[in-house]
């Protein structure tokens, strides 16, 4: 007598396995995907603002400070702040860069961000001083 039993379960063991395979593999795509993207902006973008003190963006993912920048330009593109980008140490989702005393003009804020993951996202925005 033929025991039939066994191609069933034998090919059900076999898709159980693939299924897994397949959720383990989507979540590791899922996290490939992620990038850090900024939250907040102070000065936001299009603001018209007194001479800010600093720029500070927060991002949804913690940044490896090492590879990340926060610079600042006036309108002929000469960078305006003297002083290095700092990542904030307990959280490390917040990047802020010290400013001089910022005449009227229109400045552009360029932002590379490096997750901890080692994506790399950058943009820039655009705030004028009144």
């Amino acid at each position: 007598m033929r025991n039939s039993s066994f191609p069933c379960s034998a090919i059900r063991s076999f898709f159980r396995l693939c299924a897994v395979v397949s959720a383990l593999c989507l979540g590791c795509i899922g996290q490939a995907w992620a990038h850090a993207q900024p939250e907040t902006q102070s000065p936001v973008a299009g603001a018209v603002v007194n001479a800010p003190q600093e720029v500070r963006i927060t991002y949804d993912e913690a940044l490896e400070p090492a590879f990340s920048s926060l610079i600042v330009r006036d309108a002929r593109g000469k960078q305006v702040n003297s002083a290095k980008a700092e990542v904030d140490a307990t959280t490390h989702q917040t990047m802020h860069v010290a400013l001089p005393a910022l005449p009227p003009g229109e400045y552009q804020v360029k932002w590379v961000a490096v997750a901890a993951d080692g994506h790399r996202t950058q943009g820039s925005y655009k705030f004028t001083v009144k």
